[in-house]
This record gives structure tokens, sequence and C-alpha cells, in this order.
């Protein structure tokens, strides 16, 4: 029961994702479009059921013969929801569906199941090794943020693209995000225990300290805080904490937040200034360079625990790492491939829909 809960709060917050990158688009028909593009998350979700959890995680989703395992697979399809959500909302008002439509499937075998199968299945390379990613900061949010980065570098600056956000939608999508961001960090618990206490306490705690460390920079930049200050701090917060919330204390998680808020907010700034990257809803910024920040916490906090010798702090540094130089390497390789495959389904639709224009001319003419 504890599961199924959150795999359901799960649910509104993927939703959510795309109406927080709606106050981010200024015009109505990036609006529009990007509304429209979440519905390719139904595209995600058939490649989830058909493959993706097969090749992660060696169960077939279509011919479940228990409950327990169809729930398990339907966990773990959230959790690769959310990072194609994400990715989504850089290429909105731009790219089509029709690109992702070709996009997806390619990102989702050579991306997303390679990664969760070596970092979370019983027998994963990375897991076996001693690699650590509680729910998320390498497997969703470094492969969506690098993602987004990939595409942002072939995507033209719009001067038009930002607009004063809706506080409003980004108020209720933000929230929304955050309850189901508890069943997001407290699924891979499975029960209903200490441990999920002590998860429960380290995700509001990196979240009230991303808050306050993203206000203090905004204010020393701008002198002022804004509304958009508190929500990107929650976001940040929640990003940070996936790598290593159940693995620390709260202490530990205070210092990761603290890091999270001041780092991520420079990035957004640095990448709203380049003229090089486009991502118009700093997914890179909060997602990938948040992610790294909590891989790189849980890495430190090894150090100072008293009940861990030095050389295995040492050893388990390395083999982080390691897990962090192949995501990295799988996901840039991945998405320009993918990249590729949808470049090639765009033009086929597009000449598919040429051939349907065409034959409808032709028996007007006749």
């Amino acid at each position: 029961m504890f599961v199924l809960i959150c795999f359901l709060i799960m649910l509104p917050m993927i939703f959510s994702v795309p109406l927080l990158y709606v106050g981010m688009l200024a015009r109505s028909r990036q609006q529009l479009a990007l509304l429209t593009m979440s519905v390719t998350l139904m595209t995600a979700i058939g490649c989830w059921l058909v493959f993706g959890n097969r090749f992660a995680f060696g169960a077939n989703l279509l011919k479940a013969v228990n409950f327990s395992s169809l729930l398990a697979g339907f966990v773990q399809m959230d959790f690769y929801l959310y990072a194609v959500a994400m990715l989504i909302g850089t290429v909105a008002g731009i790219k089509g569906s029709r690109y992702l439509l070709g996009f997806i499937p390619v990102w989702t075998l050579l991306v997303y199941c390679p990664l969760a199968r070596w970092l979370w299945a019983d027998h994963g390379w990375l897991q076996q090794l001693g690699a650590l990613d509680f729910s998320g900061g390498l497997v969703v949010h470094l492969t969506a943020g690098l993602t987004s980065l990939v595409l942002a570098k072939s995507l033209a600056p719009d001067p038009e693209a930002i607009a004063q956000n809706d506080d409003r939608t980004d108020y209720a999508a933000t929230i929304m995000i955050l309850v189901g961001w508890l069943g997001f960090n407290l699924a891979p618990v499975g029960s209903l225990n200490a441990h999920a206490m002590q998860v429960l306490v380290n995700t509001f705690v990196a979240v009230l300290l991303a808050i306050v460390s993203w206000c203090w920079v905004a204010y020393r930049q701008n002198g002022v805080v804004k509304l958009g200050d508190l929500l990107n701090g929650i976001l940040c917060g929640l990003v940070s904490s996936t790598a290593l919330v159940g693995y620390v204390t709260a202490l530990t998680m205070a210092i990761v937040g603290v890091a999270a808020g001041w780092l991520c907010q420079t990035a957004v700034f640095k990448m709203q200034e380049s003229k090089k990257f486009y991502d118009a809803v700093d997914s890179f910024a909060i997602n990938a360079v948040g992610g790294v920040i909590g891989v790189a916490g849980l890495i430190v906090a090894r150090f100072f625990n008293q009940s861990d010798h030095l050389e295995n702090a040492w050893r388990f540094a390395i083999i982080e790492l390691l897990a962090v130089v192949v995501t990295i390497v799988l996901t840039l390789i991945g998405t320009v491939l993918a990249q590729i495959a949808a470049r090639l389904s765009e033009t086929a639709f597009n000449c598919l829909q040429k051939d349907d224009v065409a034959n409808l001319n032709l028996r007007k003419e006749r």
C-alpha cells in the first residue's frame, strides 16, 4: 500500500512539469505547443510498457504475473516519465511532437534504460561495484539535464521566449511537484518505517536550505527576492536531494541544500546570459547541476563518516565518479543519436503530409 500511494502521488507531479514550464514561455503559441507536446508523454508510457521496463529491469509489464511486480514497474515508470517531462520543456515551441515521437523511443533505449539497469537493477554492474543513486540524481536528473544541454546547443535563442512568469501557475505547479516528490524520494524505501521518516526529514531540510541559499544569492544580485526565487529554491532542493537523501544525516543534507541553492542559481544566471546554449526552462542548470551536487555531497559525506575507513571512502569516491562519467558519456552519445532519429522521424512525417496534401489536391482536380 505504501508504494502504491507513492506511485499515485507522483503522477500529478509528472503532469505538473509542463504546467510549470508554460509560465516560462512568452508566446501563447509556445504555451499551447508545450501543453500539446506533453501528450507525447503517452508515447513515453508506451515505450516503458513495451520495452523500457523489460530492458531496464528484466520484467515485461504487459505479461506481469502479480501485482507487486506490476507496481514496481509502474513506480519505475514514474521516475522515467519525470525525466522525459523535463527535457520536453527545452524544445517546446521550437520542435514539434513529430520530433519527439522519434526522439523519445531512441533516447529511452540508448540512455535511460541502460543507466537504470546498471545503477538500480539487482545485477547492474555499477550497483555491484558499490555506486549509489537513491532516487535518481544520476539516472533521472543528470540524464535529463545533460539531454537538455545537448538539445539547447542546437536551438537558436529567442529573445521573446522568456516572459514574466505567471506566478499563480508557477506556484500551483511547484506545490504539486513538492507533494509528488515525497513519493519520489520515499518510494525506494518500500515501506513506512524509521528510514522513511529520515528520508522525509532530509527532503524538507534540503528544500528549506536551498530556498535560503537561492534567495540569498538572488538578493545579493538583484536587491530583491521574488516569488520565482522561492519556487526555484524548492525545485533546486528537491533535485539535489535525490542522489543521497536515503543515505545521509539531516546535517549533510542541509550542507548540500545550501551548496545547491548557490551553485544552481549561479548556473541559471550563466545559462541565461549564454549565447551558445538556449534552454528556456533552465533544465540543465537545475537538474544536471543539482544532481551532480547531490552526488558530490554523498562522496564527501563518506569521508566524514566515522564508521567508514578512509580507504573505503576513497574506493567509493572512485566508483561514484565512474558512475558520473558513465552517465555523462552515455547520455551525450545517446542524445546525439536520438537527435538523428528525431530528424528522420520529422522528415518522414513531413513527406507523408506532403503526399497526403498532393493526393487530396489531385482528388479535388478530378
